[in-house]
């Protein structure tokens, strides 16, 4: 890391205006350095609410990375930045032995909603955008390989992030020793993160990465033609306290290359609610607190069983929802079970339908689409709505649906062959 500091005015826009000499009253400012690989490192940029649009070229030079704690509201001292970037222990041990050299950042407005990274840039340090509340979608560029540790810890407000496809490696794997005080998790504390895809490249998901975090479905993309070939690397910690999760993707980029638009979803697992609440020690259910990291290293026939073999409503017939729609290995004996499941508890979808809204009228529309729904099944579903005191309007719906796709002219269409 070059020793030379240069500091550049901020416009009102977010971008980069003149170099400051330093002969007047400091206007807002962000440094810039050389790096040992020729290109030039931003160090601190303004917490200013609104864009942040960093320049592609300092002093001739390309913008290349992105330091340690740039966007953060506390900063190490210029002297440190060297270290700091290329630390080799985690940044919590660094503080505690450097925190004396840690600046507040002298004006901040919760840090900007909108960054524009230029291409150029392939490295970003530690807790780069840590603590920027007001931060709501992220484009990383395409050159990046690894994200460390807290990069985008406790943005709470964060809605959106699109990873490179490149990207091998999220946060860190711990050693024991480590375990003790861990950093935050790349996306740990992203309340408003609900969705995110991880792409294809990655073979490693470090410790805390979703802790606390909003994350509702998650995606992982993998090659065509093959349920799970790839070993991804995921630590125990990975999903702590993500107890919001509720489904998992097996994806490809089929979709895009048949029609432009979406990917195409190999298969999908559903997690219950509050999962965190189910102890780990449990020796029949301890086994669901774990399925957000097996995900990575089990096929899909291993949640078939485990929805059969540790049966909750709330995981089970949310595996059922799941995999008769994203079927990929999914058995005929199984998709039968699943089937009898959602018709069986049909007056409990209450339960476990992920609306909880007019979950009943859901729930039908949802088995009568079903491929091997049968009379008996559609009639019992009537049954059970009626028992239920469901709204007639639903049982005369409901009614008129069996009438349409089991009419025959002998009458005989619930006999089971």
């Amino acid at each position: 890391m070059g020793e030379r500091i240069f500091r550049y005015q901020i416009t009102m826009e977010g971008k980069l205006g003149n170099l400051y000499a330093g002969e007047e009253a400091m206007p807002i400012t962000a440094d810039f350095c050389e790096n040992e690989e020729g290109g030039m490192t931003l160090l601190r940029w303004p917490r200013l609410a609104g864009a942040a649009v960093l320049p592609k070229e300092i002093q001739g030079k390309k913008l290349t990375a992105i330091a340690a704690t740039a966007f953060a509201p506390e900063h190490l001292a210029e002297k440190l930045f060297g270290q700091m970037f290329g630390s080799v222990v985690s940044y919590s041990m660094f503080c505690m032995k450097m925190g004396k050299y840690i600046a507040m950042e002298p004006l901040d407005q919760g840090g900007p909603e909108y960054v524009e990274i230029p291409e150029s840039v392939e490295q970003i340090g530690f807790y780069a955008f840590w603590k920027c509340r007001n931060l709501k979608e992220i484009r990383l560029p395409d050159g990046i390989r690894e994200l460390p540790a807290g990069v985008f810890g406790e943005c709470a407000g964060l809605e959106k992030a699109v990873l490179p496809g490149k990207l091998m490696q999220i946060g860190y794997m711990p050693k024991a020793a480590q375990q003790i005080m861990p950093d935050a998790g790349v996306f740990a504390g992203c309340h408003n993160l609900k969705e995110i895809v991880l792409p294809k490249a990655l073979v490693r998901l470090g410790a805390q990465t979703f802790n606390s975090a909003g994350l509702v479905h998650l995606a992982v993309a993998g090659e065509p033609g093959s349920l799970w070939r790839r070993k991804i690397e995921v630590d125990e910690t990975a999903f702590s306290h993500a107890a919001s999760l509720l489904w998992m993707d097996k994806i490809t980029d089929e979709g895009k290359k048949q029609n432009g638009t979406a990917s195409h979803v190999e298969y999908r697992i559903g997690l219950p609610a509050a999962m965190d609440k189910i102890l780990p020690g449990d020796s029949k259910f301890g086994v669901i607190k774990k399925i957000p990291v097996d995900f990575f290293t089990r096929p899909a026939e291993y949640f078939d069983g485990l929805a059969k073999k540790a049966f909750r409503l709330d995981f089970s017939a949310r595996m059922a929802l799941a995999r008769l729609i994203y079927d990929g290995g999914l058995s005929r004996e199984d998709r039968q079970w699943y089937l009898g499941l959602l018709v069986e508890y049909y007056g409990q979808a209450g339960q476990f339908m992920p609306s909880g809204k007019d979950v009943f009228r859901e729930l039908f529309d949802f088995l009568q689409s079903c491929e091997g729904i049968t009379a008996i099944q559609m009639s019992g579903l009537i049954r059970t709505a009626g028992e239920k005191n469901l709204p007639a309007e639903l049982i005369s719906y409901m009614m008129e649906i069996k009438e349409q796709k089991f009419h025959t002219v002998t009458g005989f269409e619930e006999l089971e062959v």
